[in-house]
């Protein structure tokens, strides 16, 4: 069982913080080649690629008898699986319709379902600020939206799902995270999602070219790098204090619509973010006060 550690939100926030510049890379990247392969199958061979890179640290900690990946709580990392199963697919499948900084400012009220479980599900507290930070950032993926008369497209809704089921799983990931080490979680997460993606993806198998493993394998390092500092922010810091630094993404998102795909963004666009960037100083400077 890995040591606790004591709460350092500002630590926390700067891990979330260098996360989701890796988490916008990447989805920079999987915006380009969703276009040519199935989501499932992107999926498995990432997360195939994903337990290549973790396997000669297994190695390492088997020899040495630490048993850092040997787990009593198969289910719960099945479970996290599952949810970010289901949260990658719908993901991926929005991001063929939807411009990026779009997709990704709907995936902002995850942090809403953040903080609601982990009051309910971990039991953490959540402080008005806290609140305050979700509803200011919410605010503004909501102006960047701008849902019309017409409704939601699929593809919005999608997105949608994506965000509920994401945050599930960082609850799931931050109560994993009291018991499991890092190790152990990153080598079931890929495990799991090997399997599942890999079940969907078999009956549909499409050749893949060569510059495209070579750009899964690229994305597959990303993606590690990135759920290692979100590891580290969830042991720093409650999951209603991590949650609202997603709001950064945006602004990365944007910048990625601008210069990779030639997408201007309008004028709500940067109202929006401006908001979003105000909740996350007003949760950076009130857990300053409070620490």
């Amino acid at each position: 069982m890995p040591p606790q550690t004591a709460e350092r939100p500002l630590a926390a926030i700067a891990c979330q913080f260098v996360c989701f510049t890796f988490i916008s890379a990447n989805d920079v990247i999987l915006k380009i080649i969703v276009a040519d392969l199935p989501s499932w199958q992107i999926m498995a061979i990432r997360s195939g690629f994903g337990i290549l890179m973790l396997l000669p640290f297994v190695v390492v900690q088997t020899v040495r008898g630490s048993g850092t990946i040997v787990t009593r709580r198969p289910l719960a990392h099945l479970m996290r699986a599952c949810l970010s199963a289901v949260s990658i697919v719908c993901y991926f499948e929005a991001l063929r319709e939807l411009d990026l900084p779009v997709a990704t400012a709907i995936l902002f009220v995850t942090p809403f379902f953040v903080v609601a479980l982990s009051g309910i599900v971990l039991r953490e507290p959540v402080t008005a600020n806290r609140w305050i930070a979700v509803v200011i950032g919410f605010v503004g993926a909501v102006i960047i939206i701008r849902p019309g008369p017409a409704g939601v497209s699929v593809a919005a809704l999608l997105a949608l799902l994506s965000a509920a089921t994401w945050g599930a799983a960082m609850v799931a990931m931050r109560n994993l995270g009291r018991t499991e080490g890092t190790l152990s979680v990153l080598f079931y997460f890929n495990l799991f999602i090997c399997v599942i993606a890999g079940a969907f993806a078999c009956p549909g198998w499409q050749p893949v070219p060569n510059h495209l493993i070579a750009t899964i394998a690229l994305v597959a390092v990303i993606q590690l790098i990135a759920q290692f500092f979100m590891m580290t922010a969830f042991r720093f810091a409650s999951a209603s204090v991590v949650a609202p630094v997603q709001y950064s993404q945006l602004l990365w998102s944007v910048a990625a619509g601008w210069f990779v795909f030639s997408v201007m963004p309008g004028p709500h666009v940067v109202a929006g973010a401006a908001i979003i960037v105000a909740s996350g100083l007003y949760l950076i400077l009130s857990e300053r006060r409070a620490a």
